[in-house]
């Protein structure tokens, strides 16, 4: 898969939240649901904290497609899971770029948030 350049990365991945809307199977997105996002030089990775039952979760599995809204604007993007050699540089990424709520990321850094992180790629 064709990935991010550092500039786009840096740009979706600077807000403190974001909102992911994942696809319905007939192509409509849903509701979009407000998450953090953090950025690996050019990666982008998301992580429920209701770990993999959260609805946007369970559906962006299902389709594996669907919109980041950042910083006003939507970009088109393709979920898919993490490897587990990726996780422990996405907790470190949250860590880094959450460290003002500590008990938040202790929490995503659990096995059930963990478990359920996804890296987004450019559609």
């Amino acid at each position: 898969m064709t990935g991010w350049s550092e500039e786009q990365v840096a740009a979706i991945a600077n807000p403190q939240e974001v909102q992911v809307a994942t696809r319905r199977a007939d192509g409509s997105l849903r509701r979009p649901t407000i998450i953090w996002i953090v950025g690996d030089g050019d990666r982008l990775f998301i992580r429920s904290t209701n770990g993999r039952p959260a609805a946007w979760f369970k559906a962006a599995i299902a389709t594996g497609t669907g919109q980041i809204i950042s910083g006003g604007s939507a970009y088109e993007v393709k979920f898919v899971e993490a490897g587990d050699a990726d996780l422990p540089l996405v907790d470190s990424a949250y860590r880094k770029k959450y460290r003002q709520y500590p008990s938040i990321v202790d929490h995503l850094v659990e096995s059930g948030p963990r478990s359920a992180t996804l890296e987004v790629f450019p559609a």
